[in-house]
């Protein structure tokens, strides 16, 4: 019952977006500040995520909804309005990324998506467990260094799966690559991450053996 609930609402969603395309498509203003409206928040979170600096991602939500305003006529419905829109915004942060390399201060001991895991702990699930050789807190710090050395692309990819908690197939979409290419720049994304993380986290081990030994003590 609740399920069937749950499905009416979303058709009625789903038509009453299709509405405001329409009447926004006629030049009713009032439609698309409502189209647009709904998203601002969620969109704004992910350009800030993206970028870590409230005014770049405000002038990147602004630049990416006036070119979504501009080319309304080019949605074509295959895909949801919402990840077309998610899409140009992303795209207008990535530009933004590319040229200023701003630097990364996603939170990463959050817990987000269906699992409640942490990105910390998401994101090394693949790699030699570093977690196991020092601090919780340390690892939190080192994996968000090293997240800002990824590039653009290997950043979005991480942000929109394991922050954003959307799926693969959404996360594709959202920045306009096919879903393969997506899983690839994850995966290459945790082996460099993991890669980083192994100088230090044997360091770390090294030096905590030498805390663990027992001196040897001399008796007559």
């Amino acid at each position: 019952m609740e399920e069937t609930l749950q499905t009416t609402n979303n058709d009625k969603a789903v038509r009453d977006e299709q509405r405001l395309i329409r009447l926004g498509l006629r030049g009713n203003q009032d439609a698309l500040d409502k189209l647009f409206t709904r998203y601002t928040s969620t969109l704004y979170q992910s350009a800030l995520k993206l970028l870590g600096n409230p005014e770049d991602a405000e002038d990147a939500l602004q630049e990416g909804m006036l070119a979504a305003y501009k080319n309304l006529r080019r949605f074509e419905g295959r895909s949801k309005f919402s990840s077309w829109l998610t899409r140009i915004v992303i795209n207008a942060a990535l530009m933004r990324l590319r040229s200023q390399r701003v630097r990364q201060t996603v939170s990463i001991d959050e817990p987000m998506g269906e699992t409640e895991s942490t990105l910390a702990e998401q994101l090394t699930d693949s790699s030699p467990n570093p977690e196991q050789l020092y601090a919780r807190q340390e690892l939190r710090e080192l994996l968000g260094q090293n997240l800002a050395a990824l590039t653009p692309e290997m950043q979005a990819a991480v942000l929109l799966r394991h922050v954003e908690g959307l799926t693969t197939q959404e996360a594709a979409r959202s920045v306009g690559v096919p879903e393969n290419t997506l899983k690839s720049r994850l995966h290459r994304a945790r082996l460099e991450l993991a890669e980083r993380l192994r100088p230090t986290a044997a360091g770390k081990s090294a030096k905590q053996s030498r805390k663990t030994m027992t001196p040897a003590v001399c008796c007559s």
